[in-house]
């Protein structure tokens, strides 16, 4: 089985903009210990389509950012973006 096919699509109808080719997303800490997410146009407009795409799910919904899952820059915070309507 490939390894796409293992991989649950959580968000299918944004899955043109979430994996869109040539988007380019990097989480990392600064000097000052602040979280900078680092990213072209393309990898900024697929993490809007992330988190615009779990507002509307269903409560638990959640996207992991990282390096062998979405696949984030080499050297970037693993990341889980997440809805919680309880905060």
């Amino acid at each position: 089985m490939a390894e796409e096919s293992r991989i649950r699509r959580r968000l299918p109808e944004k899955d043109s903009e979430i994996l869109a080719a040539g988007s380019r997303l990097k989480f990392i800490f600064n000097e000052k210990r602040e979280l900078e997410i680092l990213g072209n146009r393309l990898g900024l407009k697929a993490l809007a389509a992330i988190c615009s795409g779990l507002s509307e799910a269903a409560e638990g919904g959640h996207y992991h950012l990282d390096e062998h899952f979405w696949g984030t820059e080499p050297g970037s915070i693993p990341t889980i973006v997440c809805l919680n309507d309880n905060l």
